[in-house]
């Protein structure tokens, strides 16, 4: 009778077990089914568009030391001249009232910004370098005191002059890569020169101002061909480069308060790591901190995913 009394207690106690772990199985969370995507790591570059022309790298411009009248021309506008050619001379005039022709080329060398401007004292006017004269006075005219009359440049070097908005001129720097394109998408290798160390705020003749920029100047790494002064430039400077930079799709990074996280999946569980984000990509997000590349990290994932939580991953 007591054996039979104890097998009855152990037959008891076996199904109260069995019942037991049904029941904590059953209240077991299912695995949460997640979709995932390998982060990846590829080079990035930042960089700022901005847009220009292209100038002589060199020009000069030449001042009467006297004001006076032209008597005679030499050359024409469009010349190749040889250093010390001479192009035109002078003779001393009384001071008169500002023509016409005279507050234009006054508005000439406001707008023309040379890289050289030299007051030549005597009669005649003559090239400072081999190059190209670009403007002349005509015979008969009056040229100013101080005021350029002559300009000249060599377009056998042509670099690009950009105005950068003042917003973005703190991230550029002389030896910076650029690329430089033109008309028809020719695009050329170039280098950040130098930058102007004052912003210029554009005025309009009603008053109006317009936004600070600040002068760029780039020059070609390479060969170019014959291009014309002037000419429009789109210019794309690369101001930073990440090499072997990890990135994630937006969809894998979470913020619980202040803090971005990245879900991971190992061994079929959630991972959580606190990560550092930096640039955003059209697509994907650069992780600075906190992953190393090649770990599946969970798409998505609800707000009330926990790390060590079960995962199954979609196909």
């Amino acid at each position: 009778m007591e054996k039979k009394a104890r097998r009855v207690c152990l037959l008891t106690a076996a199904v109260l077990l069995i019942l037991f772990a049904i029941l904590l199985f059953s209240r077991q969370k299912p695995a949460l089914s997640v979709h995932t995507a390998a982060a990846g790591t590829q080079d990035i570059y930042n960089s700022v568009t901005v847009f220009g022309s292209l100038i002589p790298a060199r020009t000069a411009a030449l001042c009467a030391a006297e004001s006076s009248v032209v008597s005679r021309v030499f050359v024409r506008e469009g010349d190749f001249v040889e250093e010390g050619a001479a192009l035109c001379t002078l003779e001393k005039t009384d001071e008169a009232a500002f023509s016409a022709a005279d507050v234009q080329a006054v508005l000439s060398a406001v707008q023309e910004q040379a890289d050289e401007t030299l007051t030549v004292d005597g009669n005649t006017l003559t090239a400072p370098f081999s190059g190209t004269v670009l403007r002349l006075p005509r015979e008969g005219q009056t040229v100013r005191e101080g005021v350029p009359c002559v300009l000249t440049a060599d377009l056998s070097s042509l670099r690009v002059r950009a105005e950068t908005p003042e917003l973005y001129a703190d991230e550029l720097a002389a030896g910076q890569k650029a690329n430089v394109t033109l008309a028809a998408d020719r695009m050329y290798p170039a280098k950040v020169a130098s930058l102007s160390p004052v912003a210029v705020q554009a005025v309009s003749l009603t008053g109006s101002t317009g936004s600070a920029t600040v002068e760029t100047l780039l020059d070609f790494s390479g060969e170019i061909p014959s291009l014309r002064p002037g000419s429009s430039a789109t210019v794309k400077i690369f101001t930073d480069h990440r090499e072997n930079a990890v990135v994630v799709p937006y969809e894998a990074v979470c913020q619980r308060g202040e803090q971005e996280y990245v879900f991971a999946v190992r061994n079929g569980r959630a991972v959580q790591h606190a990560v550092t984000t930096g640039y955003l990509l059209e697509k994907l997000i650069e992780v600075r901190e906190g992953l190393s590349g090649g770990e599946d990290v969970i798409l998505s994932p609800p707000d009330t995913l926990e790390s060590g939580a079960e995962v199954e991953v979609l196909p």
